[in-house]
């Protein structure tokens, strides 16, 4: 968690994209009312009891982090986990991979996929545009990881438009610091979220990085940024 030791500095707002899960926690269950896409598995689910049901698609009472097992996409130490929502599915096909044993289903039912969560490292010039717009359906962004004192760079190359949701054309490592997700003095691990453009982009001065307000942008996209437990 993105906390020093003395506690956040005044103004650091936090707000945290991925969900903090157990060994059986169900998506079904953890998907009501929350958009649902990446979770962190403890370590230590091969031992735990949660049931999944499928191979490569998972039916939705199946365990998230026993699902993440069973596909390999983390192994008993744990980790994160993208989910992807894929629709209903006629059957789900049972078998046994990676010391999991998943359930067959001969029935109709919502289902799912999982995925590696991938890490890239950015400058603190990048922008969301050419890496991670929106779009629809939504696609997982990588996980991102800032340097440290961008607080320091060129507000002029390095802008930051917006306050909570920021344009696309915004550095996202200095939005990350202007909305309170990320230390400037230490740098580290955000995640960000594309959402579709806004008429209206409010300027702010927050945790010392003024931000420019813009209207009707004639085109481009907007995201917001989350802090990393």
């Amino acid at each position: 968690m993105l906390v020093p030791a003395g506690g956040m500095k005044k103004g650091f707002i936090l707000c945290f994209s991925a969900q903090l899960v157990t060994c059986d926690t169900k998506l079904r269950d953890q998907c009501k009312g929350t958009p649902c896409n990446r979770y962190e598995c403890p370590a230590g689910c091969l031992d735990a009891t949660g049931k999944v049901v499928g191979t490569v698609y998972y039916e939705m009472q199946s365990s998230v982090c026993r699902a993440g097992l069973h596909a390999g996409v983390i192994d008993n130490d744990g980790g994160w986990v993208d989910v992807t929502r894929q629709g209903r599915k006629d059957f789900f096909i049972k078998s046994n991979k990676n010391g999991v044993q998943s359930l067959g289903k001969y029935l109709s039912a919502n289902s799912f996929t999982v995925s590696r969560v991938a890490v890239k490292a950015i400058t603190c010039e990048t922008t969301v545009a050419p890496m991670c717009s929106y779009q629809k359906p939504a696609k997982h962004c990588p996980r991102l990881y800032c340097p440290r004192n961008c607080l320091e760079e060129n507000p002029h190359i390095s802008r930051v438009i917006g306050t909570r949701i920021y344009s696309d054309k915004s550095s996202i490592c200095r939005a990350a610091v202007h909305a309170g997700v990320l230390r400037n003095d230490l740098g580290g691990y955000i995640d960000v979220m594309p959402v579709d453009k806004r008429k209206n982009y409010i300027a702010s001065h927050q945790n010392g990085i003024s931000s420019e307000s813009l209207q009707n942008p004639p085109g481009g996209k907007a995201f917001r940024v989350f802090a990393v437990i």
